[in-house]
């Protein structure tokens, strides 16, 4: 739905309640696309009375809006929970800037997307010459979505990588700063794979002594060294599904040839055994250091790199989205707050001039900071506090 919609629309997914909220809040969208999956009565009663309380709560209705917002629940046929008759529903109805459609499955993406091009139009005005050039946020709210958050136009090419390289089987090396979302990307690349319903492996080559490298990735025989029983490592429990290695660029000259065999053969050999296993998953690796620049200085093997690099993402530091800060510190309000703050201007400037060493783990805890020192009210620049010197840390500007 998402790759259909952005031929018409600029598209932002929430990942879930929580950032709904924050998207509902910092864009302010005219489409809302709800997709409901439970037939449990209750739990779709509550999720309605959410978005109930998003659109609500992002003051959508105090704005001079043309057209009103859109809101557009799929669900299956058989799920009488959401017909019209449900108070839920009935709610959203009686917004006066908002216009409720049902649309029921089985439909053809293609169909679903035509009934919802047509619904936008008869809302537009009919005097704009260029309706069909106008360029609506549209929130695609699914429980199954990645929980990146961005509207940046850096963030919205990383994501349409990430989403055109779900599919494949090759591997991908992610590169970007710390606390830059790597891990994220990765568990993105797998939810919105094939693969989603099988296992995702994480293992961070950082924090594995090279000593016990072939133990962890492979398993163990038993009576293979003193104590050892038998177990599964990462390969075997990623079976069919993706193992993420985090942090590749640190893994030890000893422990790279082993990884490397692995990738060439597909086979492997639990330690102390004799019986080779084959290996089916799907590798995403990801590095703060660039496996290239490790390449060139001989820290990283050549064969390795090609093995581990079919694609490419690199995950854009936050000085350089700035314009995604709004967005994540809302998001992280919602998180951290009981009350769900909102940020004034004077602090989202405060925000914006920081250079955000830390990137995203260091907004989420800045903005932590802030929430818990919060009794009352909006978060102000005053509630804002960095770590002292922590500018010692930001990337020298050439």
């Amino acid at each position: 739905m998402a790759v259909a919609l952005s031929k018409r629309f600029e598209v932002s997914i929430a990942g879930d309640l929580l950032e709904l909220a924050a998207i509902m809040k910092e864009h302010k969208p005219a489409i809302l696309l709800i997709g409901f999956a439970s037939h449990d009565r209750a739990f779709n009663a509550y999720h309605l009375e959410c978005v109930h309380r998003s659109i609500l709560s992002a003051k959508i209705g105090n704005q001079e809006r043309s057209p009103p917002l859109s809101v557009f629940i799929i669900l299956e046929s058989e799920m009488h929970a959401l017909m019209p008759g449900n108070s839920r529903l009935k709610a959203l109805q009686s917004l006066p800037f908002c216009e409720v459609h049902v649309i029921y499955l089985p439909l053809p993406i293609e169909r679903i997307s035509s009934i919802i091009f047509s619904a936008v139009e008869e809302n537009l005005d009919s005097s704009c010459a260029e309706r069909a050039e106008i360029q609506s946020f549209t929130c695609l709210f699914a429980d199954e979505c990645s929980p990146i958050i961005g509207k940046s136009k850096k963030f919205r090419r990383m994501i349409s990588q990430i989403r055109s390289y779900a599919d494949e089987q090759r591997p991908v090396l992610i590169i970007g700063e710390t606390g830059t979302g790597k891990e994220l990307a990765a568990h993105s690349l797998h939810s919105w794979s094939k693969r989603k319903l099988n296992s995702f492996v994480a293992l961070n080559c950082a924090a594995i002594p090279e000593t016990l490298f072939e133990s962890e990735m492979f398993g163990t025989e038993r009576g293979a060294y003193t104590d050892a029983c038998s177990r599964c490592g990462a390969l075997e429990q990623a079976d069919n599904g993706t193992l993420f290695l985090d942090e590749i660029g640190s893994l030890s000259a000893a422990s790279q040839p082993s990884l490397l065999r692995v990738l060439e053969t597909g086979e492997y050999r639990r330690l102390g055994s004799t019986h080779s296993h084959s290996a089916q998953f799907r590798l995403v690796s990801a590095s703060c250091l660039n496996p290239i620049d490790l390449a060139a200085e001989n820290r990283f093997r050549n064969d390795l790199l090609f093995r581990i690099a079919d694609f490419v993402i690199e995950i854009p530091p936050l000085r350089e989205r700035k314009e995604d800060i709004p967005l994540l510190a809302r998001h992280f309000c919602t998180q951290f707050s009981k009350d769900i703050y909102d940020i004034e201007d004077g602090a989202l400037d405060k925000l914006a001039v920081h250079d955000w060493p830390g990137n995203i783990r260091e907004l989420q805890s800045v903005i932590a900071r802030a929430c818990a020192r919060k009794t009352a009210g909006e978060i102000g620049a005053d509630d804002i506090e960095f770590l002292t010197g922590i500018s010692r840390l930001a990337p020298h500007k050439s």
